[in-house]
């Protein structure tokens, strides 16, 4: 999430530290018994939205000179997963 808020300044886009707390407090809300829609995809042998997000993130990354390791590293996690569930 701190790759997100650094690549949003860069882009010019209204995201700050805040939001991370604000996501949190939400997240704290959900039920650990649940899983993410992404998970579910990987579960069931689909393709995830991974390339939308992760993805996107890498790419604004390397367009803003920005290093995204974490999304990096788990946009590959996650291919490697659908390619192994698929």
């Amino acid at each position: 999430m701190r790759e997100v808020i650094v690549l949003a300044k860069a882009a010019q886009v209204n995201l700050a530290d805040q939001d991370i707390d604000d996501w949190y407090a939400f997240l704290n809300t959900l039920s650990p018994q649940g899983k993410t829609s992404m998970l579910q995809d990987i579960e069931a042998g689909r393709k995830t939205e991974v390339e939308i997000f992760g993805g996107k993130m890498v790419e604004l990354g390397k367009t803003h000179a920005i290093p995204t390791p974490v999304n990096q590293t788990v946009l590959r996690i996650i291919q490697v997963l659908e390619r192994d569930s698929g």
